[in-house]
Formats: structure tokens, sequence, C-alpha cells
């Protein structure tokens, strides 16, 4: 199987001591759509919003095409 075009690894983030992503991981490959699904404060956008570049991460790793 050919490597993810996105890789998230153990991704954290907090805001003021308020930890909004906690240990996420996730692997997407070339063409593949994934969904993320969850109640109101789950921290699906603060996800989008790191895999963007929009907030940075307080620990973890994103790589997308090679590229962390």
């Amino acid at each position: 199987m050919a490597e993810p075009i996105l890789q998230v690894t153990g991704l954290y983030v907090d805001f003021n001591k308020f930890q909004a992503v906690s240990n996420m991981n996730l692997a997407v490959q070339e063409n593949e759509l994934r969904v993320i699904i969850g109640p109101n404060g789950a921290g699906k956008t603060t996800l989008m919003d790191m895999i963007t570049g929009k907030t940075k991460p307080t620990q973890g790793k994103i790589v997308f095409d090679g590229c962390d």
C-alpha cells in the first residue's frame, strides 16, 4: 500500500489549558474520502484549522504529500 497523502499523528492542541484535540491520528490515501463527525465542541473545526495551517498544534505532526 502507498504512503498516505495526509498523515496526522499524535495531534494535540489546547487553548488556555482547554484541550480541544487530544491524541488525534488520521491517515488518508490519495483519492480517498473521509468524513469527520461529532457533536458540537468535539474539535472538528479545530482539526481542520490545524490541517490547513490556520491553527498551530501544541504537539504532534501533520504531513501532506511528504511535506511536514
